[in-house]
C-alpha cells in the first residue's frame, strides 16, 4: 500500500470493538425458536453491517412478509440487553489501541448501525464514554445504513478531516464497503466472518487483533 496521510480512525462498533455478534446470533436464535421460527442465528451472516430496517427488509424478503419482525426484534434486544447489562465483552487490544491513539494525537470516532441509545450503553458500560471519542455517529442518524458510504461521509464531515486522511477500522463487508465508497482508506479485523477476498485487496491491512495496529502505523502512514 502507498504511504498515506493520515489524521484519526473511525471505528465500527459491534465484532470490532465489542464481542456482542456472538451474543446476538445466540439471541436471535433463542428467540426464534420461542416465535416458532425455530433458530434464526445464521442469518447474521448475511446482515453484518445492516441497519434495523435493512435487517427488517432482509428478514421479510426471507422469511415472508407476514413475519414480525417488530416483535423479533424487541424480543431478542431484550435477550441481548440481559446477557450484556452488566459486563459487554471488549475485543482482545481495544484499550491499548485507544491509548496508543490519543496518546499521538489522532482524531477518533465511532460509526456504528446500532441506535444512540445502545451505543451510549456500550461505551458507558466499557468506560470510554469520556475521553476517547471525539464524534459518535449511530445508526438512527443517518437515512441509509451501510454499505451506503453516508456514515462514513457524516463522520469525516464531523471530524472536518478529508476521508483520504481516515482509516475506518471495520470486521464486515459492508462495513468496509461503507468506508472505501467514502474514499478512506479500511482495516479489517476479522470477526465473525474471517475472509472478504473480493475486497482485502483494497484495504490498508487486515490484523487477527486491534493492538496489532500499534506497530503497524507509524510505519505505514504520516501523521499529520
Amino acid at each position: 500500500m502507498a504511504i498515506r496521510q493520515l489524521a484519526g480512525f473511525v471505528f465500527d462498533m459491534d465484532g470490532l470493538m465489542y464481542d456482542t455478534e456472538r451474543i446476538i446470533m445466540n439471541a436471535w436464535d433463542k428467540t426464534g425458536k420461542e416465535m416458532g421460527y425455530g433458530p434464526l442465528g445464521f442469518h447474521l451472516f448475511s446482515t453484518l453491517g445492516m441497519s434495523r430496517s435493512g435487517r427488517k427488509e432482509y428478514f421479510q424478503k426471507t422469511l415472508g412478509m407476514d413475519f414480525p419482525y417488530d416483535e423479533f426484534q424487541e424480543r431478542y434486544a431484550e435477550e441481548t440487553y440481559r446477557q450484556t447489562e452488566t459486563c459487554i465483552p471488549v475485543k482482545p487490544g481495544l484499550y491499548e489501541l485507544l491509548d496508543y491513539l490519543k496518546q499521538e494525537h489522532y482524531v477518533l470516532a465511532v460509526a456504528t448501525s446500532s441506535s444512540r441509545e445502545s451505543a451510549l450503553r456500550k461505551l458507558k458500560n466499557s468506560h470510554l464514554e469520556q475521553g476517547y471519542f471525539d464524534v459518535i455517529i449511530c445508526g438512527d442518524m443517518v437515512k441509509r445504513a451501510k454499505p451506503d458510504p453516508e456514515i462514513y461521509q457524516i463522520a469525516c464531515q464531523k471530524l472536518q478531516k478529508p476521508p483520504s486522511q481516515l482509516v475506518a477500522l471495520e470486521d464486515s463487508e459492508n462495513g468496509l464497503k461503507s468506508a472505501l465508497s467514502a474514499g478512506m482508506g479500511a482495516i479489517m479485523i476479522p470477526d465473525l466472518i474471517r475472509d472478504y477476498p473480493d475486497i482485502e485487496p483494497f484495504l490498508d491491512g487486515k490484523f487477527n487483533r486491534l493492538d496489532e495496529l500499534i506497530s503497524f502505523i507509524p510505519e505505514h502512514y504520516i501523521k499529520i
